[in-house]
């Protein structure tokens, strides 16, 4: 029976440094080999996802991106894409643009823009070259808009984020993401795109394993039966979350050894 391997990319596989363990990589590997799937699932939109995937040489069959709001597959085929209302998501971006003290980010599909720092930078290369406005009134829908404040603390965000969760809860789903909140059309979660591509894929409930290690990963573990986090995850994630291992080829192994019994 085909299995499948759901993982958070993002402190989970790669670190800060952007390596990933060799041993997760043969494991990965090797689970493809016995003819499971590979799903990766992030909060970063495509530009971002290519930026990682220019460094890292990750196996996988599908990727989960932009907090669940677009699935491709390994040939980059859209699978699943659900976006985000242009006047809606203008109205969002003409609103924390007036936060002096916020860094703001969106993707179209087309393009990506974010004021950083004091600067309007295009974000389809990881150049980050400066440009002379953003582009986003001429944008007709968005897949992701992203904010943070610049000193990473949350007190604006938090503000941010009820004010926006108050006027467009029914258009919108909002997650935070360390110190970022994302925005993404309703419904959109990680754990609903999981769902829907076990769905698509015809794979059982039982043969779903899952590993994330931040608060925007429970809505894809708590969905999952067969779910894991890390020994050095947050005390609130592990409580919720009773499997924990120190590696992600842990699960695999694990996931391999029970198709032996």
């Amino acid at each position: 029976m085909m299995k499948i391997l759901i993982s958070d990319i993002d402190g989970t596989l790669i670190k800060e440094d952007q390596n990933i363990s060799q041993s997760n990589v043969e494991y990965m590997r090797e689970l493809q080999r016995q003819g499971h799937k590979i799903a990766l699932c992030t909060g970063r939109n495509r530009f971002e996802m290519q930026w990682v995937l220019d460094t890292v040489a990750f196996p996988y069959d599908y990727l989960i991106l932009n907090n669940g709001a677009f699935i491709v597959d390994k040939n980059q085929q859209i699978i699943y894409e659900k976006m985000i209302d242009g006047d809606v998501g203008k109205a969002v971006l003409d609103y924390v643009s007036h936060f002096e003290e916020l860094d703001y980010f969106y993707s179209d599909g087309k393009s990506s823009y974010g004021y950083e720092n004091g600067y309007y930078v295009e974000r389809m290369t990881k150049q980050f070259q400066h440009v002379d406005d953003l582009f986003y009134q001429e944008s007709s829908c968005f897949e992701i808009i992203s904010f943070c404040q610049r000193n990473h603390q949350m007190d604006i965000s938090q503000q941010c984020f009820e004010y926006i969760q108050n006027h467009w809860h029914q258009q919108l789903s909002l997650y935070y993401n360390l110190h970022y909140v994302d925005i993404v059309a309703k419904g959109c979660s990680k754990g609903n795109a999981v769902m829907w591509l076990c769905d698509y894929l015809k794979i059982d409930d039982s043969s779903i394993y899952a590993i994330g290690d931040s608060y925007n990963d429970l809505s894809m573990l708590e969905k999952v039966k067969n779910s894991y986090t890390f020994d050095y995850a947050h005390d609130d994630i592990k409580t919720v979350i009773p499997r924990h291992v120190h590696y992600v080829y842990e699960v695999i192994q694990k996931m391999l050894e029970e198709e032996k019994v």
